[in-house]
């Protein structure tokens, strides 16, 4: 019966399995977005950083704008932290569950690439050990 060749059920349990790895992998990323029993997602964790990060790379994405900016007497100087400071302050004050929803998005091709991966690489890995084992 085809359910009991190794050929078949060794690459297709390799492909369940690095699928789901995969996907609990990016799920923990976000979750769980409160520390419970001392693990917290990465994403909610490192908030902060994230968003100063992205504050300091908004000011990349414009540089001619902001140098107009800063042209501009009594304010010019003043005007680069001002940026960095509300995109900052956006991104912190913002709920887990937006910034989640940003960030699926944003990604959503490589995340969808991770978790096919992991199915493509767990069934060439299924597909060996029935080699291996000769069955």
């Amino acid at each position: 019966m085809i359910y009991q060749n190794p050929f078949v059920i060794l690459p297709l349990t390799g492909l369940l399995i690095g699928w789901i790895t995969n996907y609990i992998a990016i799920k923990l990323l976000f979750f769980p977005r409160k520390k419970t029993f001392g693990i917290q997602g990465l994403i909610p964790k490192r908030k902060e950083k994230i968003a100063e990060r992205i504050a300091e790379a908004s000011l990349s994405i414009l540089p001619e704008k902001i140098d107009k900016l800063r042209k501009i007497p009594f304010i010019g100087n003043k005007i680069e932290n001002y940026i960095k400071t509300e995109v900052a302050q956006k991104i912190k004050n913002m709920d887990d569950k937006t910034l989640q929803e940003i960030v699926e998005k944003v990604a959503k091709k490589e995340l969808f690439f991770i978790e096919i991966s992991g199915a493509i690489i767990g069934f060439l890995i299924g597909i060996a050990q029935a080699v291996i084992l000769g069955v």
